[in-house]
């Protein structure tokens, strides 16, 4: 104790609490210069108040608020809830009226990481008028209910209509004006609502009359001059007068506003640093893009790659893909926009390396980040290994810091060079890997296309582009019964499937594809005179990811899959990753899982089963198999479990066996909030966010993946992400994966997976050309039945036409 009788160990807890209110009230007002420098200070009260609960939730608070301020980057939405809830356990709503309105505050936020713009910010307009009902007290209240004319303005920019009466927009313009002329306010207040005043005067690039278009630009240059170079917003509202200046250029033709605005910009970039900045991939997307103004630099450029960088690590500094899927998809668009520069300059080279930057970050992300602990060791951060080991969910700013070292070691942000691809192409026995990319017309779509020998090239594609809503869909979901969001079909014949019009529809889009792409692609292969099957590696981007390639249909009546053997791969990243693993050989070992009872009511999966329970008797003799027998009944090692999939994915060592078969029902939700991806099992089901925590590069490696199951192998964050089920096995250390783009059918299913595994097991095939195999055999009118094929297999011969494309086609093969 004090002389006085005052405890200095209170003493020194109030001052953290009142210096960690402090902050949070700082980085509310906008008025801290350096906010990663507050960051270091809160994690130096956190470690001295350790075992104090309530100054460990006020820091959680603090450490959000100042990462919002910091950058969007920072918005770990899931993580604010967690302190919500905890902030409002230690003082309650009614202590602080405040509290009750975060969970709109949050929902607002949730919608603008998932690219739902409109309704982020109706949901935001909603809970500011909830501010109003708050005590004059309140420290936000005065703050927030001001700042509403501004929040309104942005929405209606959002959707702003140039032919719409503009009297509202006129009015909160000027209120918004009026609120920066108004005393008392920081400097950091007063910029952002000239910021957000002058960028609304441009009306998103729609305001023709050159007087408002100075008084907004007038607007923004004063917000510049509040900001120091080291605030927060400086960067971008640098690069917010730059565009402005360049949208006069393209009203008055002024190539002096092009120079000053590149100027601005060049700024912005020097201030921002490196991609760690989140404003740094803004900056150079404009940067990139201005030269070309003045008719120079019409190909990609450096800033260009430099803004996908800055993609790669802001999606890598996500808590999960769900979050980063706005920013993955802004990567894709932007990386399909250089892309097409490149080409028109010349360069496929250039096109290979830009297009793989913006593909599959959301799971690039994922995985890579799983367990960088050796890395990191490797890198000498122990200490930053052990504390990523000691965070059940490692905070924002504990990425960073990974990040920040891995990036240090390695070219972590970097796809593949075309010398890399080549050589993974050489491992794999592939002859070319092909990005396709849609037309948006009038821009005609692409082939890049790399072969594993040769300088890269590519076509220019004018027809590849999807017309309409895709049938294919509609075709499958009425012959499918392993998807269980589906009704079943009226028979359990696929050939029974009535709609001339959906096979018309089928019909026409396999034909389309080998006009669109396939024909003129496969051309030089075909006049070859080589004995040798091509082999193609295929990445189509966009909605061509929905398009049945290896049903490419010549006029003569061909497939693709007679011509050539096909893969597909998530990217080029990916694709070297797999060619850079170590073989693993079959083996008689390995897990069958058989459609489990889920208790939801889905249809028995009857064909499935009698295809594990061959697959295991014929093949895999030493495999477990769980799940339900062909009689129904539970085989005596398990129900096929959640737990019991899960147990044998970690289990040590190769007496597990190599190879895991999923005969089960296959679920996907594309929701922006609530996206998954699952195999339905008994008592659970198993998503591919589990996979990605449970399994283990450690483990004895999975050689082969089957995912019989609807679904598997599509992507629930958007075409270019190919984050799937089927991709998250592959990222994780599986050699080979099946998995499925659309609805399968059951008994098709069976017949064609049946001969998958015998010809990867008798005929010691790779699993990439026993499945072209088993297609082939699927084709063939003339096919012969193997005499270990069980009775009830070959009854379904009876029962189905195995030459339908939805029989043979739904199967997509990955890696080795």
């Amino acid at each position: 104790m004090d002389q006085d009788g005052s405890d200095p160990r209170a003493w020194g807890r109030a001052q953290a609490i009142f210096r960690l209110m402090e902050l949070q009230k700082a980085a509310a007002a906008r008025e801290l210069a350096d906010p990663r420098a507050a960051l270091v200070e809160v994690d130096e009260l956190a470690a001295t108040f350790a075992s104090d609960s309530q100054v460990q939730t006020l820091v959680k608070a603090t450490h959000a608020i100042l990462g919002m301020t910091i950058g969007i980057g920072y918005a770990d939405v899931p993580a604010l809830r967690q302190v919500y809830q905890e902030m409002a356990d230690l003082i309650g709503d009614q202590a602080d009226p405040t509290m009750g309105t975060m969970p709109g505050f949050l929902d607002a936020l949730q919608s603008h990481q998932s690219g739902d713009t409109s309704t982020s910010l109706a949901l935001l307009s909603e809970t500011l008028k909830q501010y109003e009902a708050l005590p004059d007290s309140s420290f936000l209240r005065q703050q927030l209910v001001e700042a509403g004319p501004a929040f309104e303005l942005m929405r209606l920019l959002h959707d702003y209509d140039p032919d719409r009466d503009n009297a509202e927009h006129t009015r909160l313009l000027a209120e918004v004006r009026s609120l920066a002329a108004k005393p008392g306010l920081t400097d950091g207040e007063r910029a952002l609502f000239l910021a957000v005043a002058g960028g609304a005067a441009l009306k998103q690039g729609g305001e023709q009359d050159r007087v408002r278009i100075d008084a907004g630009i007038a607007d923004l240059r004063k917000a510049v001059t509040l900001t120091s170079d080291d605030h927060p917003e400086h960067v971008l509202e640098l690069a917010s007068l730059a565009l402005a200046v360049y949208r006069r250029s393209e009203v008055t033709g002024s190539l002096t506003d092009v120079d000053e605005a590149i100027a601005l910009l060049e700024r912005a970039r020097d201030l921002a640093g490196g991609p760690a900045h989140p404003h740094w991939s803004y900056v150079n997307s404009m940067l990139a893009e201005l030269p070309r103004r003045r008719a120079e630099n019409l190909s990609s450029s450096p800033p260009a790659f430099d803004a996908l960088r800055g993609y790669a690590w802001q999606v890598l500094l996500q808590p999960d893909p769900g979050s980063a899927r706005a920013v993955a998809q802004e990567a894709a668009e932007e990386a399909i926009a250089e892309a097409g520069r490149a080409l028109v300059g010349g360069n496929p080279s250039e096109a290979l390396r830009v297009l793989d930057a913006g593909r599959g970050l959301a799971l690039f992300a994922a995985t890579e980040l799983r367990d960088p602990c050796t890395r990191l060791i490797d890198a000498g951060a122990v200490e930053l290994a052990k504390r990523w080991r000691s965070e059940e969910r490692p905070s924002a700013r504990l990425r960073e810091e990974v990040i920040e070292v891995l990036t240090r070691e390695t070219d972590l942000l970097d796809p593949p060079t075309f010398v890399e691809i080549q050589e993974a192409l050489g491992r794999l026995g592939a002859d070319a890997l092909i990005y396709l990319v849609p037309a948006t017309p009038p821009t005609a779509g692409w082939a890049v296309i790399a072969p594993a020998e040769g300088a890269p090239r590519f076509l220019s594609l004018p027809n590849l582009a999807v017309k309409g809503k895709l049938e294919l869909e509609r075709y499958l979901a009425a012959a499918t019964e392993r998807d269980v969001e589906l009704p079943p079909p009226p028979t359990r014949e696929v050939g029974s499937v009535a709609s001339t019009e959906f096979m018309e529809s089928l019909d026409s889009l396999c034909s389309w594809a080998w006009k669109a792409a396939i024909g003129p692609i496969l051309k030089p292969y075909l006049d070859n005179t080589s004995d040798r099957t091509p082999r193609l590696v295929i990445i189509p981007m966009g909605e061509l990811a929905r398009v049945p390639w290896q049903a490419a249909r010549r006029p003569d009546g061909k497939y693709l899959v007679q011509l050539a053997a096909v893969s597909q791969a998530a990217s080029a990243r990916m694709l070297c990753a797999s060619a850079a693993a170590t073989p693993v050989q079959p083996t008689a070992g390995g897990l069958m899982i058989a459609d489990p009872k889920t208790g939801r009511p889905a249809s028995d999966l009857l064909s499935a089963r009698l295809e594990a329970y061959a697959i295991h008797r014929t093949f895999y003799p030493g495999a477990t198999y769980i799940g339900r027998r062909p009689d129904g009944t539970v085989s005596g090692s398990g129900a096929g479990t959640l737990e019991e999939v899960l147990a044998w994915l970690q289990a040590d060592g190769a007496h597990a066996g190599a190879m895991v078969h999923f005969a089960t029902h296959g679920l996907i939700t594309s929701d922006p909030v609530r996206a998954s991806s699952r195999l339905l099992l008994a008592g659970g089901d198993l998503t591919a966010e589990e996979l990605i925590r449970v399994l283990d590069t450690d483990r004895h490696p999975l050689g082969l993946v089957v995912l019989a199951g609807c679904h598997t192998g599509e992507s629930i964050y958007g075409y270019d992400e190919a984050y799937s089920l089927g991709t998250v096995f592959l990222a994780a250390g599986a050699r080979s994966v099946l998995s499925t783009q659309w609805s399968i059918p059951d008994q098709g299913t069976s017949l064609l997976m049946y001969m998958f595994h015998h010809f990867l097991i008798t005929g010691h095939s790779s699993p990439r050309d026993a499945l072209r195999k088993a297609q082939l055999w699927m084709l063939d009118g003339a096919r012969e039945v193997p005499r270990a094929m069980p009775a009830p297999l070959r009854r379904m011969l009876a029962d189905t036409d195995p030459t339908q494309i939805v029989s043979w086609a739904g199967f997509v093969h990955w890696g080795q």
